[in-house]
């Protein structure tokens, strides 16, 4: 099944110091709930900021993602990893285009 056409979700966010190991893990534990839609998502880390962390994820669509995303436990798991958080999170929505993976 191709990926092109649907919803993706790009985000930025910086940990407050010393916080990134534990911020990096809540995201974890909230992508491991299994969230109905949402069918893949990386995280990383700037070399050039230690403290930032990018995600991008891709949802089967937009319903999905609001529906996922309002969910009372990933709402509440959500608002935890925030405490963590310098600052608001920078985002964008789009579309994805093209999306290669490779097996190894």
């Amino acid at each position: 099944m191709s990926a092109v056409g649907r919803f993706s979700v790009h985000g930025r966010i910086t940990a407050k110091p010393g916080q990134r190991e534990a911020l990096l893990a809540r995201f974890r534990d909230v992508l491991e709930l299994g969230i109905p839609g949402l069918e893949w998502c990386s995280i990383s880390t700037l070399q050039s900021d230690p403290d930032t962390i990018c995600m991008t994820q891709i949802w089967t669509d937009r319903a999905a993602h609001d529906a996922g995303t309002r969910s009372g436990i990933v709402a509440s798991a959500t608002e935890r990893a925030m405490a963590l958080v310098a600052g608001s999170m920078e985002g964008s929505y789009g579309q994805v285009a093209y999306l290669r993976s490779q097996a190894h």
